[in-house]
């Protein structure tokens, strides 16, 4: 939604350590900095994530060291490392993929509570398997059940909306 990628990033500076973005301005044209910027985001997300805390946590206390920097589409890899508050965590490990040219997945795999073993340590995963899955709408409802019969009064109500909310003046309060 922003004007410009060079905006975006503007915006999003905050998010990001100063070693992060240099890694992201420095992968090539605006379309390859995107997509680090991405990878980025994606690992921050998985971190937040596996946490259980929300878009409140300063991302600048969490820093990746991303490795390799170029991923091969559909192969897992382990090599990124975080840093908290600037000392490396050595107990959390990221998986990370490309599911295809334009989508990044990570995964945050930390110390598993009451035992010394890492998730990573856990579970083995043979490389040549796919790792993910591509379900499509009608996998994914397949075997749903409705919660309640249709009302086609209710979805008659719905279309009747407006498409986005319309801007209330600021004075009117």
């Amino acid at each position: 939604g922003s004007s410009s990628i060079p905006n975006f990033f503007r915006i999003m500076k905050r998010q990001f350590t100063e070693t992060e973005w240099g890694i992201i301005n420095s992968v090539g044209n605006e379309w390859m900095q995107l997509d680090m910027f991405h990878r980025y985001w994606a690992l921050k997300e998985s971190f937040l994530k596996a946490i259980g805390v929300g878009i409140g946590f300063n991302l600048q206390r969490i820093e990746f060291v991303v490795s390799p920097l170029q991923l091969e589409i559909g192969r897992v890899y382990k090599e990124t490392k975080m840093l908290l508050d600037g000392d490396k965590e050595e107990e959390w490990t990221f998986e990370e993929t490309r599911l295809d040219g334009h989508h990044h997945v990570a995964v945050a795999l930390g110390k598993q509570e009451g035992s010394g073993r890492k998730h990573s340590d856990v579970s083995s995963m043979d490389p040549d398997q796919p790792q993910f899955t591509l379900l499509t709408f009608e996998d994914l409802v397949a075997s749903g059940i409705p919660v309640a019969p249709e009302d086609s009064a209710y979805w008659d109500n719905f279309c009747s909306k407006q498409e986005s909310p319309v801007k209330q003046n600021s004075h009117s309060r």
